[in-house]
């Protein structure tokens, strides 16, 4: 994990060591409930709510996320937010 300011906004990278995320599901995994592997069960822990959440939490204050990068040894999820709330006072 990572975070840097870049500008007016700031940038956070968050790697894991997972699999990967196939290019054909990079922008499905930002719907609620949604998940790759769809044989995953809850024992294997999430309900496939968590980026969603995060979608939501960033476009409330003006951001956004996405896919950096994903490969067989791992995803870089970026967040990208104003360095100031809409709306905020300097």
């Amino acid at each position: 994990m990572g975070a840097r300011a870049e500008g007016d906004r700031v940038l956070l990278r968050v790697r894991d060591q997972g699999p990967g995320i196939p290019k054909q599901y990079q922008t499905s995994i930002f719907q609620p409930f949604f998940r790759v592997d769809r044989s995953r069960s809850r024992a294997y822990g999430g309900v496939g709510l968590g980026l969603a959440l995060v979608w939501e939490i960033a476009a409330l204050h003006g951001g956004s996320i996405e896919v950096e990068e994903s490969s067989k040894r791992g995803t870089t999820m970026l967040v990208i937010l104003p360095a100031r709330a809409p709306g905020s006072l300097k």
